[in-house]
């Protein structure tokens, strides 16, 4: 099995919609991305001969992630979650909003990487998202 591994890192806010306790409101973290693409055999002919994939590649589509979550506040598209993007928008900044159909963990963070690198082609074999230095969570199937 060969596997290649990657990284990214970006900042991200994020609310976690009806959590109580110290990470109850909006906070934020540098997030690192670890990814992983195995393959049992290697490209036999053409540009990626003797290869699993290519890095620039995967790096391109791990930049594309970067820019989608990076410098912005991520909140969960639900009731809760458009009521606090709507309060930041009386606010003189313009905040970055990205809306998403899930709850803002690491564990549905980590899963919906994966699956943004899997539909970009990519075969990713697991996931590894860390919300800080020495807590991560890892997705693979």
């Amino acid at each position: 099995m060969f596997i290649l591994k990657s990284e990214v890192q970006f900042d991200m806010a994020h609310y976690l919609s009806g959590y109580t306790g110290k990470c109850q409101n909006i906070h934020g973290h540098r997030y690192r991305i670890v990814v992983k693409v195995a393959s049992e055999t290697l490209h036999e002919e053409g540009q990626l001969r003797s290869m699993v994939d290519d890095f620039g590649n995967i790096k391109r589509v791990l930049k594309e992630i970067e820019d989608l979550f990076d410098h912005k506040l991520v909140l969960e598209d639900n009731e809760e979650g458009r009521k606090v993007g709507e309060a930041l928008s009386v606010l003189p900044n313009t905040f970055k909003v990205l809306y998403l159909p899930f709850r803002t963990t690491a564990e549905e963070m980590s899963r919906y990487i994966y699956y943004l690198l899997k539909d970009k082609g990519i075969s990713v074999s697991e996931v590894e998202l860390f919300e800080t230095p020495t807590n991560s969570c890892t997705y693979k199937e």
